[in-house]
C-alpha cells in the first residue's frame, strides 16, 4: 500500500508534503489515543527536516509516502471517526519504521554527534 503513494511523490512535492504534515502533527498530538503514532511521525518528520542527513531517494520517498498517507483523512479507516480513524495510519507509519530501523539508528547517532 505504500509503495503507491512512495511512488507518486516527487522530490518537488516534499517541501509542501512536510509543511502539512507538521500542521496536522500538531492538531493530532492533541489526542491521547495517536500518541505512538505522532511520536513516530516526530521521528520521520525530523529525519526529512534535518538538512545534514542524507537520505537516498528510496527512503526519502518512503517516509514522504507514510506522511502523504497520513495527511489523507478519507484513507483505509477515515480519521474523523474516533479513536479508530488513525489506526490504519498508526500502522502505515509503524510498518514505515520497522522497514527503516537501521536508517532511523543511524539518524538518531547522527543527531547526537552534531
Amino acid at each position: 500500500m505504500i509503495k503507491k503513494y512512495a511512488d507518486d511523490v516527487r522530490p518537488e512535492d516534499e517541501e509542501q508534503i512536510l509543511v502539512r504534515t507538521e500542521r496536522r502533527i500538531r492538531s493530532v498530538s492533541r489526542l491521547h489515543a495517536a500518541s505512538t503514532l505522532v511520536r513516530n511521525l516526530g521521528v520521520l518528520f525530523r529525519m526529512m527536516r534535518d538538512q545534514t542527513f542524507k537520505m537516498s531517494w528510496p527512503t526519502r520517498a518512503m517516509i514522504l509516502g507514510a506522511l502523504v498517507y497520513f495527511l489523507i483523512p478519507t484513507d483505509a479507516t477515515p480519521d474523523y471517526i474516533p479513536v479508530l480513524g488513525y489506526v490504519d495510519d498508526t500502522l502505515i507509519v509503524g510498518w514505515v519504521i520497522k522497514r527503516l530501523a537501521r536508517e532511523i539508528e543511524r539518524f538518531k547517532f547522527h543527531s547526537r554527534t552534531l
